[in-house]
């Protein structure tokens, strides 16, 4: 019913502009932002210490001219319980002696530990590192649910070099693991929660698309959506065509799709004829692709592909000719030969003018 995807991914073009998301240092560059700000805070107080210790070392030993790089040599040689120095005479260094290894290596160890176990198990920073990644982009797409219709709407984008940012609340949804192995920022979280859609960047994404199940949840969060980003795109899976289309008049929703809709047409032509590949409809016109085998008698053999858009007004989407390569969309001057098998997609009205005079035809060359 509907056409294989490894086969119909397999020809989709690839973006022209460039997807950060693709760039494997980039990526880098955002974990090692995240490192930086769980251990910033120590390195702030590892600094103060150091340049704290040295002004003293500076001010309380006039006796020793220490330059400034010798002073912060000091305080830095203390911090690791290694004097520096014979034990000084001020009472103010004498209490730096005894206080400084003790406080200056318990920030340092923990600043080590702490980064030891966010490099280790990203998992733990996984949040944080995927809002910078979403906070470093723009023109995205935010995908909410990862459900098996989630999941290759994911795929399909990627393929077409997109931006994705993607949100799931089941923590055991059995897609989350293909995701993270692909590194696209992924946020486990309920979407209706204003803090997430600001994790997403949501004010700087293009589009939205709610594909849960839940049909108030995704009409909760296109509001939200469009009050924060008020030009964002929205495409909204609805189970209840009706609602699904007063939702769309009533709200400005660009598109508003319920699963039943869209399968709908597929189910009812699949059980036409085996030929046809897909179908769906494009307001109230059934639009179906279909393959078709060119007969040497038959109407469209010798015709090119773009008088067959004239004279039928369907289109070739995929021609492979007999003994040689496939095309897809064919060029206009390409002219039909016998046995090309074709893909050709159009109005079912306009398809079926087509099978009619094809037999027509073949009735004809039989009784000749």
């Amino acid at each position: 019913m509907t056409p294989n995807s490894d086969s119909s991914r397999a020809h989709l073009p690839a973006a022209a502009r460039r997807n950060p998301l693709a760039s494997r240092w980039w990526r880098e560059w955002c974990f090692l932002k995240v490192v930086y700000a769980h251990v910033r805070v120590r390195l702030v107080i590892v600094a103060g210490v150091l340049l704290v210790g040295a002004w003293l070392f500076m001010v309380l030993e006039p006796e020793r001219p220490h330059t400034f790089a010798q002073a912060v040599h000091c305080t830095w040689c203390l911090i690791f319980g290694e004097p520096p120095e014979e034990f000084p005479q001020h009472v103010v260094l004498q209490g730096l002696f005894f206080l400084l290894p003790v406080l200056g290596l318990t920030v340092i160890i923990e600043a080590i530990v702490d980064l030891a176990f966010t490099l280790r198990d990203r998992r733990r920073s996984e949040r944080s590192w995927c809002a910078m990644m979403a906070n470093s982009l723009s023109n995205h797409v935010v995908l909410v649910g990862l459900g098996k219709l989630g999941y290759r709407t994911y795929g399909l984008l990627r393929r077409l070099n997109e931006p994705v940012v993607v949100v799931e609340k089941n923590a055991d949804c059995q897609f989350v693991e293909e995701v993270r192995r692909d590194q696209a920022p992924l946020f486990i979280a309920d979407a209706r929660r204003d803090a997430v859609l600001a994790d997403v960047n949501i004010a700087k994404a293009k589009s939205i698309i709610l594909a849960t199940d839940d049909d108030l949840a995704n009409l909760e969060v296109a509001l939200d959506a469009r009050r924060i980003n008020p030009g964002i795109r929205v495409v909204l899976r609805m189970f209840d065509q009706n609602m699904a289309d007063k939702i769309r008049d009533g709200f400005n929703i660009y598109t508003a799709m319920s699963q039943s809709a869209i399968s709908a047409p597929a189910f009812a032509t699949a059980a036409l004829d085996r030929a046809i590949v897909n179908s769906f409809m494009v307001n109230d016109a059934l639009i179906v692709m279909q393959r078709w085998i060119v007969r040497e008698h038959g109407p469209l053999c010798g015709k090119t592909v773009g008088a067959i858009m004239t004279d039928y007004g369907f289109g070739v989407l995929e021609r492979h000719a007999a003994g040689g390569e496939m095309q897809v969309i064919p060029p206009p001057n390409a002219t039909l030969q016998p046995n090309d098998r074709l893909v050709v997609q159009g109005a079912y009205a306009a398809l079926a003018t087509l099978r009619r005079q094809s037999i027509d035809v073949a009735a004809e060359t039989a009784g000749a």
